[in-house]
C-alpha cells in the first residue's frame, strides 16, 4: 500500500523514511496552521510535514478532540449498543468436510452464533459470538457444545474430532459507531479520516475491511480527478457508501439481535423481510452465496 501511495502523482510523500518505518513510530498529534493540517508530530518531538494526513487510527481516533482544539465542532455520532463478545480459536480438523465456510448466525431466540472458515493444511478458524451482552463460549469444550446445538450433526462432529491449535482469543465490542463528518459545515484541509475512524461496524458481519477498501478507492478517484474540494467530496462519498451498510447492520442488530439504539419505524418491517431471507438462504444455495 505504501508503494502505491508513493506512485500516485496526486499525493506527495515528503519523507519516505518515515513511511518505511511507520510501524515503529508513535504519533503524538497533528500540526495545524492556517485552517489546515500540515503534518504530524511524533512522540520524540520530530515533525513530519505532509500535504495530506490520513487518520486510520481506528475506533480510538483522537480527531474529534483535535477538531475541538482547532476551533471546529465535533461530528455528531450515531451508535448502536450491540454488546458483542466473540472468541476465536484455530482448529485442525481431519479431512472430510466439503464445506469451506460455515455460518450460523444469532437470532431473536438464540443469542449465540458460530462461524468457521477453512484455510489450509486442515486448519480452520472457529469463531463463536454472543449478542446483546451474552458472553460467547470461551473454551473449546463450550464451543463444541454450541456447535452440537446449532450446527448440522456432521459439522458438529467434525469440530469435536478437531485439535485446537494455540489459545482462544477473546474480544468484546460494545458499540457500533458512525461519526458523521459529512454533516460538518467546517472541516480543516489536509486531513481525512478513514476506516474505523469514521465508522466501526459490528465485527461479526465481516464488513469493516471491505468498507475501508471502498473508501480507499474513492480517495484514489478523487486524487486522480483533482477537482473541487477534496475533503468535502471525500466525506460525502464515504457517507454515501456507508449509508446502506450501516442501516442493514443496524436492522440486524436492533431487530434480530436485541441491541439498543435509535430505531426508525421502517426498521422492523425490513428486519422481518431480512429474517425471512436468511431462513430461505439456509436451503437455497444462490441466496446463501449472495448473502456471503
Amino acid at each position: 500500500a505504501r508503494s502505491s501511495v508513493r506512485a500516485n502523482d496526486a499525493l506527495l510523500v515528503k519523507s519516505a523514511r518515515y513511511v518505511e518505518g511507520a510501524s515503529s513510530l508513535n504519533l503524538s498529534g497533528c500540526c495545524f496552521e492556517g485552517g489546515r493540517v500540515t503534518g504530524v508530530t511524533l512522540d520524540g518531538g520530530e515533525t513530519v510535514e505532509a500535504d495530506l494526513v490520513i487518520d486510520a487510527t481506528g475506533r480510538g481516533t483522537r480527531l474529534p478532540v483535535w477538531l475541538e482544539k482547532w476551533g471546529y465542532r465535533r461530528p455528531d455520532e450515531v451508535t448502536v449498543d450491540v454488546g458483542i463478545s466473540y472468541a476465536t480459536l484455530r482448529v485442525r480438523i481431519p479431512d472430510g468436510l466439503q464445506e469451506k465456510i460455515v455460518v450460523a448466525g444469532a437470532s431473536r431466540e438464540q443469542p449465540l452464533g458460530l462461524g468457521m472458515l477453512f484455510y489450509e493444511d486442515g486448519i480452520w478458524t472457529l469463531t463463536t459470538f454472543g449478542v446483546a451482552k451474552v458472553d460467547a463460549p470461551k473454551d473449546f469444550d463450550e464451543m463444541c457444545a454450541l456447535a452440537d446445538k446449532i450446527l448440522p450433526g456432521h459439522i458438529a462432529a467434525a469440530i469435536r474430532s478437531g485439535e485446537p491449535v494455540g489459545e482462544v482469543a477473546i474480544h468484546k465490542y460494545p458499540t457500533s459507531r458512525w461519526r458523521r463528518y459529512d454533516k460538518l459545515d467546517r472541516f480543516p484541509d489536509g486531513i481525512l479520516p478513514v476506516g474505523d475512524s469514521v465508522v466501526s461496524f459490528n465485527p461479526t458481519y465481516g464488513q469493516g475491511m471491505t468498507m475501508t477498501s471502498l473508501q480507499a478507492r474513492e480517495l484514489q478517484r478523487l486524487l486522480a480527478e483533482r477537482d473541487g474540494d477534496l475533503s468535502a467530496n471525500f466525506r460525502r462519498a464515504v457517507a454515501k457508501n456507508t449509508f446502506p451498510v450501516w442501516h442493514m447492520n443496524a436492522i440486524g442488530d436492533l431487530i434480530l439481535h436485541g441491541a439498543s439504539g435509535n430505531q426508525p419505524a421502517w426498521y422492523r418491517p425490513v428486519g422481518n423481510l431480512f429474517d425471512q431471507f436468511l431462513g430461505a438462504a439456509e436451503t437455497e444455495p444462490v441466496l446463501g452465496e449472495w448473502f456471503l
